[in-house]
């Protein structure tokens, strides 16, 4: 028999009013005390507080923190009214595993948080709940910036890169133009006074012709130069080849978005196995994201594909997709060009439809 975990209503409420680092003493005890019992479980309320918990340790810079936090949580089963469900594994284990903060494994674990609360049912009961969530959110927002700042102007730093360069060229041409006339009364002060009007309007006349010929060389030199960037600019970029990374056989190393520019970098290298290779890691970290696979260490291709859905429209593409992976990788040293296009299309196809429906459903 399943035990559940709950909160009385006077400790949430006393946790409520507490400081943050009693709250987290509080958390870490409860995820030990779900270790502890035989058979593991916590209330989705448990749940959606522990993983803000972490959270709020992730934005805060607390990495050892948040592994603590994370590691009591692998396994344990989460119960709700309409059923159980086991705590998400591979999001879990990516952030008792981290080395650094990651951006893509705080969105991760953001939109965990979004879908659990939007999905978790009101709390007949909840008050202290209620206080207790207000009191965690108001410790992780940012403080704002003070007003009254001085804003930079666009043509500063974030305007038209036309704009600053003729703006640069205008100053350099003032500072020219300020440092002739300097020199040119420098001059006029040698000459004898009967003469004077007749030499300052020589050396005004030779300052002048200088003057010129500075701005006609600056304007040769900006259009030369504007010459260069578009050629550049105009120019195929060639891909290096990317260095093969003991972290490239783990899926849980990239986020999707990652996976797909690097099989594409290996394709453009011409390593195609790898790209292939890369592609249905992008398709395993897309399913983990959605919760629609739980990573585990040691769980076959095949085991995944047995955990999905009949009801899945695209099952039978994932199946596909797994088959021709093995082939590609377990079964060949070399994979063709044709292949590797089929992976990517039929990848392709399967992220799209799961993002689809991740959208729909937030």
């Amino acid at each position: 028999m399943r035990r559940t975990l709950t909160r009385p209503t006077a400790s949430l409420a006393r946790e409520a009013g507490e400081g943050g680092a009693k709250r987290r003493v509080r958390v870490v005890l409860l995820l030990f005390f779900i270790v502890a019992t035989a058979a593991p479980a916590a209330t989705l309320d448990d749940y959606v507080a522990a993983l803000t918990s972490i959270h709020g340790a992730l934005r805060g810079g607390r990495l050892d923190e948040a592994r603590n936090l994370a590691r009591p949580l692998l396994g344990a089963q989460i119960e709700t009214p309409s059923g159980g469900f086991q705590a998400d594994g591979a999001l879990l284990t990516s952030i008792s595993e981290a080395k650094r903060v990651d951006i893509h494994l705080l969105e991760r674990l953001e939109t965990t948080l979004s879908e659990l609360r939007r999905t978790s049912p009101a709390p007949t009961s909840g008050r202290s709940d209620h206080a207790l969530l207000a009191a965690i959110a108001r410790e992780q927002e940012t403080a704002r910036p003070r007003e009254g700042g001085q804003a930079l102007p666009d043509d500063k730093l974030t305007g038209n890169a036309m704009v600053r360069f003729a703006q640069a060229i205008g100053r350099g041409v003032a500072w020219v133009g300020d440092k002739l006339t300097r020199f040119y009364e420098w001059l006029a002060s040698f000459w004898p006074d009967s003469p004077k009007n007749e030499t300052r309007g020589t050396i005004r006349g030779v300052v002048i012709a200088i003057a010129v010929v500075i701005v006609i060389l600056i304007g040769a030199l900006a259009y030369a130069a504007l010459r260069r960037s578009r050629r550049a600019g105009e120019m195929p970029l060639q891909s290096e080849a990317p260095a093969m990374s003991a972290h490239d056989a783990d899926p849980l190393s990239r986020g999707a978005n990652e996976w797909e520019r690097y099989a594409a970098q290996l394709a453009a290298a011409g390593r195609t196995r790898e790209a292939i290779r890369a592609w249905y890691h992008a398709v395993l970290v897309t399913l983990y994201s959605a919760s629609i696979l739980h990573f585990r260490k040691g769980r076959t291709n095949w085991e995944y594909v047995s955990m999905l859905a009949p009801s899945l429209a695209w099952r039978g593409r994932f199946v596909e997709l797994t088959r021709q992976f093995e082939v590609e990788w377990y079964g060949l040293h070399e994979s063709a060009e044709e292949a590797l296009e089929e992976c990517r299309e039929t990848a392709g196809l399967i992220m799209d439809s799961v993002r689809r429906v991740s959208r729909g459903a937030a």
